[in-house]
């Protein structure tokens, strides 16, 4: 009996040892497969990685991209109202990255406060703004620096902005010197990648404002009272292209030329001319000829005198 019961104790122990070993096996391959599966994705990531620190540098040096990556800074203005085809998704050229002037649709006040709120999709951690205004014009160099109201600000103007996922605001005041009908505003967003821009025209009601408002041409814009031309043109309403004659005074110089000529020629010639006049017949009708040619024939009918008469008259008389 003893026997048998120590010998059964035996037999589970050996039975147990040889389970046990085999799943610190198992827990020793799985662990190794764990391990092998981390290494493989830290090596997988690495490239990844590598990868966006080259494309960081190829974005810092190329102006303009039209590549969308998910990991790239991405944001939107929504007010003032941005100009129509405008991607704040896309690294691009200033002034307005690259988007044409459009018809102003926001109306503000000279000397106003205006708010601009943009929201961040996808934040940079080193990201600054800043917003300028320009006349109208079109060039870089015509955009003038706003400050925002609260006054946080760096040295040249910009602002902590886009480092944070959601909206954002500043308050601006607008030039007390300023009334337009195309003034321009910029939203910039500096970023490692690159520039966003985003533009906004608006109008910047003041007192002479009607003098000029909507009636500039070739790209002009009204600024106080008066139109300022792009390059190129010139003019009260920038109807005159530079370097070539307008049709209007064209026309003018071709008159004077016509008339001046007409006069040289009549001075010229004044005495043929004269004559001329003295040898010419006046000039009638067919109702006026027949008339005349009707009365010339009557009178000639009263004063014919018979030949026979005249004979009888000299008898009588002798």
């Amino acid at each position: 009996m003893n026997t048998k019961f120590f010998l059964f104790l035996f037999i589970l122990l050996i039975i147990s040892s040889f389970s046990s070993n085999r799943k610190l096996k198992e827990e020793n391959y799985n662990s190794k497969e764990e391990e092998n599966h981390d290494e493989n994705e830290s090596s997988e990531e690495e490239p990844e990685e590598n990868e966006i620190s080259e494309e960081k540098t190829d974005f810092s040096k190329i102006s303009s991209s039209n590549i969308r990556k998910e990991n790239m800074p991405h944001s939107q203005v929504l007010l003032p109202i941005r100009r129509i085809g405008t991607s704040n998704s896309e690294i691009s050229d200033g002034p307005c990255g690259g988007v044409a002037k459009k018809s102003s649709n926001t109306l503000t006040t000279k000397g106003s406060t205006i708010n601009f709120i943009w929201e961040i999709i996808v934040p940079e951690i080193s990201g600054n703004c800043t917003v300028k205004i320009s006349k109208g014009l079109q060039e870089e160099e015509n955009f003038e620096l706003l400050k925002p109201v609260d006054g946080k600000i760096y040295s040249d103007g910009s602002f902590i902005c886009g480092r944070e996922k959601g909206f954002e605001h500043k308050d601006f005041i607008l030039p007390k010197d300023y009334e337009c009908d195309g003034c321009t505003l910029q939203w910039k967003w500096a970023t490692s990648f690159g520039n966003f821009y985003s533009c906004s025209d608006i109008i910047i009601n003041g007192g002479n404002l009607g003098k000029c408002m909507g009636k500039c041409l070739n790209g002009g814009s009204c600024f106080n009272g008066e139109c300022l031309c792009v390059e190129g043109f010139s003019g009260d309403f920038c109807e005159n292209e530079e370097g070539k004659h307008s049709t209007k005074w064209l026309f003018y110089l071709l008159g004077f030329i016509l008339l001046g000529g007409a006069l040289y020629l009549i001075w010229k010639y004044w005495d043929k001319i004269k004559n001329l006049f003295k040898k010419t017949q006046p000039w009638t009708t067919n109702q006026q000829q027949n008339a005349s040619f009707a009365f010339k024939e009557e009178q000639s009918k009263n004063n014919f005198v018979d030949p026979n008469q005249i004979e009888e008259n000299s008898k009588y008389h002798s």
